[in-house]
């Protein structure tokens, strides 16, 4: 058997105090999978999803169900110009004042979305996060319930 003569092409340079090895001892590189810790339906994670058209919140939908208060709530932000993004987030704070107190917003007094606030604020969210609450509940109460309290009045 006739042993195969290297050429500098089939050497690795090695590091210094390594050996050298040719190219077919040379070892594949493969890449290893990873599991995303929360895929959607198209294998991205959700932190990088992107909100497409079919995305967005149809409140014709909801109309269907009987919840005419939350489709309102959609036909106003669409009509002040926001994007989906923001009516999205704007709908989530609301839902969480309603999972708070586990009673219709419209039965909802001045001082509970006062005390909502104050201890949303207690926890010491990001300065954006807080206005992005401040904001969505006082279009929902200005806007789709109709009610000129002072909380919203101040700055």
């Amino acid at each position: 058997m006739a042993k195969r003569k290297t050429t500098k092409k089939d050497t690795v340079n090695p590091k210094p105090g390594t050996k050298r090895r040719t190219m077919a001892k040379r070892k594949t590189n493969t890449k290893k999978e990873t599991v995303n810790p929360k895929p959607d339906t198209k294998g991205r994670t959700m932190a990088k999803r992107k909100i497409t058209q079919k995305d967005t919140v149809n409140p014709k939908s909801d109309s269907v169900t009987g919840n005419a208060l939350k489709c309102q709530f959609l036909t106003d932000m669409e009509l002040a110009g926001m994007y989906p993004t923001s009516r999205k987030r704007y709908l989530y704070v609301v839902e969480q004042l309603i999972r708070h107190y586990w009673c219709s917003p419209a039965e909802l007094t001045e001082q509970q979305v006062c005390d909502y606030l104050l201890e949303h604020h207690r926890q010491r969210p990001a300065k954006g996060t807080f206005r992005l609450t401040h904001f969505a509940l006082r279009l929902f109460f200005k806007d789709t319930l109709g009610r000129d309290w002072d909380l919203f009045k101040k700055k």
